[in-house]
């Protein structure tokens, strides 16, 4: 006698072992080779982005090589512009730690005399109440120093990104026949689909979350500023950034601009700071995010979030942030693959996947409605 009443059920979970093994075993390899994969999977995606300026300079009669030269020249002036403000925050953020120490222990103090007025508690036991918080202190300092000294391991994974980079764009020609050489001819031209759709949704979102986190970063710095908030540019830099994670960044920005800032000022300006990045966030994400990059990348939030958490638990910090435009890439795949057709449709905002450039998928729905229509009811 089988395990299941219907044999059916047995035939569907046959169907479905090999691809829960298949991935399994990429989660795995995914885990397994992070300190390789994320570097790549970054220099995927600068690549994808520099591959049309690449692209015109070549049709003005540049090299490949001399053209990619060029594109990563660019992109290296504007990433260093940006390390240079964050990096000088950093700098001047460090230098005032131990005064932020001694003001947030004091803080405690204060919060310790409140407690024991308040409720009429024995010093004992508020101290005994206190002592976890102010054993953060400690960690707190440990970070900051550990981002201080990682800055020349980042510098050394920059210069392997940027190399890689380089070489994805010299050697794309390869790439595209390498994976229409994998497969049977008559897949040659969804292939070429996939990887124009791929670039041109991955090119797209690139550079409409690189606007929009401009403009967070300026509205942000800019409420921190009125408020007159110590370290402004920094925590409106951080606080943009961190916003390219979906859901799960603004609470980390909240979080962390709150200690800065409680260190620094007063509670008053603490509360006016998060409800200023708050409001911020719910204007970016209500009315910004979706006319620059939601008509890009049309992703729903179960999907987004299940992809972060994922993201996060394989690569951590990294992760998080390549979690979306990971996932837009296997959902143009999904869309063009008749048989993983549906998991696109999980995955999309709307359940409707409309696209002039499928026509394969647009006859296996018409042959499903068609079969539906001839089943006797």
């Amino acid at each position: 006698m089988g395990t299941f009443r219907n044999s059916s059920t047995s035939v569907i979970f046959a169907k479905l072992a090999n691809p829960l093994i298949c991935f399994a075993i990429i989660l795995a390899l995914l885990y397994v080779g992070q300190h390789v994969l994320i570097p790549f999977s970054f220099s995927c995606l600068l690549a994808i982005l520099l591959t049309s300026p690449s692209k015109k300079l070549e049709s003005w009669g540049l090299s490949r090589g001399f053209a990619g030269m060029i594109c990563l020249l660019f992109s290296l002036v504007v990433f260093s512009v940006i390390f240079y403000f964050i990096s000088s925050s950093v700098v001047s953020f460090k230098n005032d730690f131990p005064a932020m120490v001694k003001n947030i222990q004091q803080a405690i103090t204060d919060l310790e005399a409140w407690l024991q007025k308040r409720f009429n508690l024995s010093t004992e036991k508020v101290r005994e109440m206190m002592n976890s918080s102010s054993d953060v202190l400690p960690k707190t300092s440990a970070l900051v120093n550990t981002a201080i000294t990682t800055v020349s391991d980042a510098f050394l994974i920059g210069i392997i990104i940027f190399l890689q980079t380089f070489l994805l764009l010299l050697y794309r020609g390869l790439i595209v026949r390498f994976f229409i050489s994998l497969f049977a001819e008559e897949f040659s031209p969804r292939i070429f689909n996939i990887v124009d759709r791929t670039r041109y949704v991955i090119r797209s979102y690139i550079v409409g979350i690189f606007i929009e986190m401009v403009a967070v970063a300026v509205a942000y710095c800019g409420a921190l500023f009125i408020l007159g908030v110590k370290y402004a540019l920094l925590l409106g830099v951080i606080g943009a950034i961190l916003n390219l994670i979906p859901y799960l960044g603004i609470f980390v920005a909240c979080i962390l601009t709150a200690l800065i800032t409680f260190s620094t000022n007063t509670p008053s300006t603490v509360v006016w700071s998060v409800a200023s990045i708050v409001v911020i966030h719910l204007i970016d994400s209500n009315i910004l995010l979706p006319k620059i990059v939601g008509s890009k990348v049309k992703i729903n939030a179960l999907a987004t979030i299940m992809g972060v958490i994922i993201g996060g638990a394989i690569w951590g910090i990294p992760g998080m942030f390549l979690a979306v435009p990971a996932m837009a890439i296997i959902k143009v795949v999904f869309e063009d693959i008749p048989a993983l057709y549906p998991f696109a449709i999980i995955m999309d905002d709307d359940g409707e996947i409309s696209n002039n450039r499928r026509p394969m998928i647009k006859k296996l729905v018409k042959k499903i409605k068609l079969d539906k229509s001839k089943t006797p009811a």
